[in-house]
């Protein structure tokens, strides 16, 4: 098949409850024989630079390509690259690929009549336990109300971003012990004050730590605190490529890596990534803090890791959903692979239009 164009499509969607929204770049991929990919590229507050890393330093060397081969994909995946690293090998200008490559994954799949976990490799799973993802509320009755929330609503896992230590107790009350928790601090402490809370995390009993200390590529401070801290480290939401995620395994600087699809290069730089964990044998537990082709690209990969694998679902309660099947998950606190061609679902043209910027 032959690329025929490729669109950058912006949505800012509301939550429903306050003013905040939530920015994506959702990539559309056309070719000349009629199929239609879908990708996402992480955008946040960055979606506007983004855009226009697709549009000037991507698309212009994709547009008339012929892509008839997952090996087609990984070629060109690794032609950007060497082209573009001049600019940067991690950040903005591999978010772009990111998104670019999972659309191009999902046309592909689209035109082979094949889910991409199919055209991945033989899979290990197809159902995953979720964890809901909160935000860091910084409020003991907000916080109570959201994990009431969640559990509500099938969740069997929670992931705080709270960084105060009576708003993490509160929390853990207030679930009790049987429920996992975690929580991610967005690397807020230093090493000194991670080590200061070592009683406290003992007394808490997190099921991981997220991003705990600034520079998160210090992965000499982070591999002692994996010695030394008594909880487990999880890191990796800001790395990017196979040789980022290199450096963190032959540090021993985590016990659970969390790479981003729409972060690290996409599907078959994540699939890299994967395979490289399993060699230093060590967890991944994907980051999918986003809604839309990228969380679904998430569950493909997802599929082919051989040790237990949780789904991140970031609890943001948008106005409305992109994919309404994946709003919860089941009453089993599980999420199901999609099993249809390319992703498994299409983006909703007519939702994007209403929020499109």
């Amino acid at each position: 098949m032959k690329i025929k164009s490729i669109s950058p499509v912006c949505v800012h969607i509301p939550t429903r409850i306050g003013n905040e929204l939530y920015q994506y770049n959702f990539i559309k991929i056309q070719t000349e024989e009629g199929m239609v990919g879908w990708g996402e590229a992480f955008g946040y507050i960055s979606w506007k630079p983004v855009k226009v890393a697709i549009e000037e330093m991507i698309i212009p060397f994709l547009i008339g390509k012929e892509i008839n081969t997952v090996k087609d994909i990984l070629k060109i995946s690794n032609e950007i690259q060497k082209k573009l690293h001049i600019f940067g090998r991690y950040g903005i200008t591999i978010y772009a690929l990111s998104g670019v490559e999972i659309g191009l994954w999902d046309a592909l799949g689209k035109e082979k009549k094949l889910p991409i976990y199919k055209m991945l490799g033989n899979k290990n799973k197809d159902e995953f336990f979720a964890y809901a993802s909160l935000l860091r509320y910084s409020d003991d009755k907000k916080i109570e109300n959201k994990c009431n929330e969640v559990l509500q609503n099938n969740f069997k896992i929670i992931k705080l971003h709270e960084i105060k230590e009576n708003n993490i107790e509160l929390a853990r009350k207030f679930v009790g012990d049987n429920i996992q928790l975690m929580t991610d601090v967005n690397c807020e402490w230093s090493y000194d004050e991670v080590i200061n809370k070592k009683s406290f995390f003992d007394k808490i009993n997190l099921y991981w730590l997220e991003e705990p200390i600034f520079p998160p590529e210090n992965f000499r401070d982070l591999s002692l605190l994996k010695e030394k801290l008594g909880t487990s480290i999880a890191i990796g939401e800001n790395a990017c490529t196979e040789w980022e995620f290199k450096k963190i395994m032959d540090s021993n600087a985590a016990d659970y890596i969390q790479p981003s699809v729409i972060k690290v290069g996409g599907i078959g730089e994540m699939m890299k990534i994967i395979k490289l964990a399993e060699s230093y044998k060590v967890s991944v537990m994907p980051h999918s803090a986003y809604s839309g082709p990228g969380f679904l690209a998430t569950l493909h990969l997802a599929s082919q890791i051989q040790t237990e694998t949780y789904i991140e679902k970031y609890y943001l309660d948008l106005v409305e959903d992109f994919y309404p099947e994946f709003k919860y998950p089941d009453k089993n606190g599980k999420f199901k692979l999609p099993n249809l061609p390319g992703l498994g679902f299409d983006l909703n043209e007519k939702l994007l239009r209403k929020y499109q910027v």
